[in-house]
């Protein structure tokens, strides 16, 4: 996943010579793991939910924030709660976080929207950016007075952390497959975790976004999922299987 919040991942991420790393944003991942081009990755948790019965998590591992992510924003035009009967333009990207958006919009406010457009539209009421796409458009942003963070909003509903994905392993593969995929995502994080602020300065310049913010962006995340993160997950489940969302 090319997000700078996978990078704690990714960076350095060493499973041998017979492993191919490639870069896909979350729904093109979950598209390919459905598809069965992948043996493991950092599923988008909805993708997660879809195709658990050819996947399993590998270990504790995913991308989990408690509060403010600022980088699954909701840019619009109105505040949140006027936006019944909005055009809600949705990146291609997305994949977890347009469900969260819509039992937000639609279950916590009870708003209906008129209709949710994969790209960009210049008549949209409101648009949805995530990962470093988001990053960029906050510091850019000129056309939309109100910027909704959606795990915020969650926690303020939900009082629960948000995960946006968890390390999951084809269910196939061998034992040593999966042990080696295992303590490869476990070395990289390991080895990351303690040079957030360099992950940050390489960022800076690419992402037009500050040093020292990116650090703090950094430094938001959980990386090895806990009992609140548990309960989370359990939580989201629930709700999106009683709304049909998936």
């Amino acid at each position: 996943m090319p997000f700078l919040n996978s990078a704690p991942f990714l960076k350095d991420l060493a499973l041998g010579a017979r492993y191919e790393l490639v870069d896909c944003v979350p729904r093109e991942l979950g598209e390919r793991a459905a598809r069965g081009e992948l043996t493991a990755g950092l599923l988008p948790l909805a993708d997660y939910f879809r195709l658990q019965g050819a996947f399993e998590r590998i270990g504790p591992f995913g991308i989990a924030v408690r509060g403010r992510v600022r980088s699954a924003l909701l840019f619009s035009r109105k505040p949140i709660r006027q936006l019944d009967g909005a055009v809600i333009a949705v990146t291609e990207e997305t994949s977890t976080t347009l469900v969260l958006l819509r039992l937000l919009l639609e279950r916590r406010y009870r708003l209906a929207p008129a209709s949710y457009e994969r790209g960009r539209r210049a008549d949209a009421d409101a648009l949805l950016l995530i990962g470093d796409e988001a990053l960029r458009m906050r510091q850019a942003n000129a056309q939309y007075p109100f910027e909704i963070d959606l795990a915020f909003e969650w926690w303020l509903w939900q009082h629960l952390p948000f995960v946006f994905a968890v390390w999951a392993v084809r269910k196939e593969a061998s034992p040593e497959e999966k042990t080696t995929i295992e303590r490869g995502v476990s070395r990289a994080l390991a080895l990351n975790s303690g040079r957030l602020p360099q992950l940050a300065q390489e960022a800076s310049a690419p992402l037009g976004v500050p040093a020292e913010e990116l650090a703090s962006y950094l430094s938001r995340f959980i990386y090895r999922l806990s009992q609140p993160e548990e309960d989370a997950i359990r939580q989201f489940k629930m709700l999106v299987d009683a709304h049909r969302l998936l």
